[in-house]
C-alpha cells in the first residue's frame, strides 16, 4: 500500500472519529438537558402536589370549623364539601368509624339539586329538600360535629 494511500485512510478515519466524537457529544448534551428538564418538571410536579394538599388541608379545617360555628355553612353543605375533599386527600378515612357519618350524609344527599339547579327549583321543592337536610341533621347532626372537631385535629399533614 503505498503511503499516499494510507495517509488518506487514516485522514478519513480522522474525520469519522472527529464526527462521531461530536455526534455523540450532541446526543449526551441533548440526553442530559432533557433529563435536567424532567427533573425540573417533576420538581415543579411535586410543589404544585404540595401546595394542592395543603389547600385541601387548610380547607377542610376551615369548612369543619365553619360547621361547628358559623350558622351559614349547614351540616349538610359542609358534609358534601368535606366528603370531596377527603375523597383527593385521603379516601381511607371515609372508612375512619369517627369519619363514616360524612360519607352516609353525603349519600343521603346526594340527590338533592345544587348551584344553578338548586337555583332553578320552586319554593316547594326547596322546602321539600331543606325538611330532609333538616331531618338528615336532627339524625346526624352529633356524629356530624364529633367528625367536623376530630377533623380539625386529626394529623392531616402526616398522612401520605
Amino acid at each position: 500500500m503505498s503511503a499516499s494511500l494510507t495517509y488518506t485512510l487514516i485522514a478519513i478515519g480522522l474525520v469519522a472519529i472527529v464526527l462521531l466524537s461530536t455526534l455523540i457529544y450532541r446526543q449526551l448534551k441533548t440526553a442530559r438537558e432533557l433529563r435536567e428538564q424532567q427533573e425540573q418538571q417533576a420538581r415543579e410536579y411535586e410543589q404544585q402536589a404540595q401546595e394542592q394538599r395543603r389547600y385541601l388541608i387548610d380547607s377542610i379545617r376551615i369548612i369543619a370549623s365553619a360547621v361547628l360555628h358559623d350558622e351559614k355553612m349547614t351540616m349538610t353543605e359542609g358534609c358534601i364539601r368535606v366528603k370531596v375533599m377527603l375523597d383527593n386527600l385521603a379516601p381511607h378515612l371515609h372508612q375512619h368509624e369517627n369519619f363514616a357519618v360524612i360519607e352516609r350524609v353525603y349519600r343521603a344527599t346526594e340527590h338533592i339539586p345544587f348551584l344553578e339547579d338548586w337555583k332553578a327549583l320552586s319554593r316547594a321543592e326547596k322546602r321539600e329538600y331543606q325538611k330532609e337536610m333538616a331531618q338528615l341533621e336532627k339524625e346526624h347532626g352529633e356524629q356530624v360535629r364529633t367528625a367536623m372537631t376530630e377533623l380539625q385535629r386529626y394529623p392531616l399533614e402526616q398522612m401520605q
